[in-house]
């Protein structure tokens, strides 16, 4: 994913969260990518070098980046995990801190659809990933669903909003 997409989930969460400020939630979907520049600049993770970035060739890789802390399956149920937890020491309700859990988890499982080089655990261990941007149209469609995601998520947070209004 670009990114945007990524923020979808959060905004989509405050109509079932609304005791959560929205920051919090649009932070939670961009747990992986925040800790992927933390770890990358620590030297915890390489970087990914990208030579290429079209609709007609895909997304092509000088050299791919190794992101098993921030970005492999294992470490992202660890940190949905810890983020519920910690939202729970914070909001002290089941739900508000399932659903914040679940919004760091939905990172990864919309890089599935991206990527073809998610770690299950850590580095050495088998890659995984639908890889659409991999291919023009693959990258193509994967920045179509960005930008509808981002909007649905958007519609969703502001109806939420009316509807709390009209209370």
């Amino acid at each position: 994913m670009s990114g945007i997409g990524h923020l979808a989930p959060g905004f989509a969460a405050k109509s079932v969260t609304p005791q959560v400020p929205i920051w919090v939630l649009l932070l939670a979907g961009e747990t992986n990518d925040i800790l992927y520049f933390l770890f990358s600049s620590a030297g915890i993770e390489s970087k990914a070098v990208i030579t290429v970035m079209d609709f007609n060739q895909g997304v092509k890789y000088l050299t791919p980046g190794s992101n098993p802390w921030s970005h492999g399956l294992f470490m992202s149920m660890i940190w949905a995990m810890l983020a519920a937890a910690i939202a729970f020491l914070f909001y002290r309700d089941h739900r508000t801190s399932t659903v914040i859990g679940l919004v760091v988890f939905s990172h990864w499982l919309l890089d599935f659809l991206m990527h073809s080089n998610l770690p299950l655990f850590f580095d050495g261990s088998p890659l995984v990933g639908l890889g659409l941007e991999n291919s023009g149209s693959g990258f193509l469609f994967m920045t179509v669903l960005d930008i509808l995601l981002l909007a649905a998520g958007i519609a969703i947070y502001f109806r939420a909003r009316k509807r709390t209004a009209k209370m």
